[in-house]
């Protein structure tokens, strides 16, 4: 299967963060991933808090690009602006700072790369497996056998540096 791609882009507004985040959502399910409510929510979480760390710390336009192949996302979001992304140790009672240490548990990989003046951030994600139902792998009682297609596919482009 090759890799499935979606493009778009922002202008920075905090106000695109949540309809960028349905967008996100919504194309993973178009593209045939049973999401689950929980991997839904996690792909949410995590693309929201890239997507913030962007409008917030960077600078527009911000061009978000989804990568999709059998088993893993990758989200990746390009700003303007050349900072670091560094990660704070938050307080029991701060309401900011723990959105690289979320991105950090829910992915299975992340990093952060600068790319011309400034910055790309991404996160890779698993991903459910869809499965394959064939009328010649019935099983006993004619009941449909069902297999999960396998991983394959390249790495997502080596970053410099991992997320801090």
């Amino acid at each position: 299967m090759p890799t499935l791609v979606h493009r778009f882009v922002l202008t920075g507004a905090a106000s695109e963060v949540p309809p960028a985040r349905r967008e996100i959502v919504d194309k993973v399910r178009a593209w045939g991933v049973p999401l689950d409510e929980a991997t839904a929510d996690a792909i949410r979480l995590v693309a929201s808090e890239l997507l913030t760390n962007a409008v917030v710390h960077g600078t527009g336009p911000i061009t978000v690009v989804l990568s999709g192949r059998p088993g893993r996302l990758v989200i990746d979001v390009l700003d303007g602006h050349p900072a670091v992304p560094r990660s704070r140790c938050a307080q029991a009672d701060d309401e900011n700072g723990r959105g690289l240490a979320l991105v950090r548990l829910l992915a299975t990989r992340c990093a952060w790369e600068s790319v011309g003046p400034g910055k790309r951030v991404w996160a890779e994600m698993a991903l459910p497996m869809a499965v394959e139902v064939g009328p010649a792998e019935a099983g006993p009682r004619d009941l449909p056998a069902i297999r999960a297609k396998g991983r394959v596919g390249p790495k997502p482009a080596s970053p410099r540096s991992a997320v801090a």
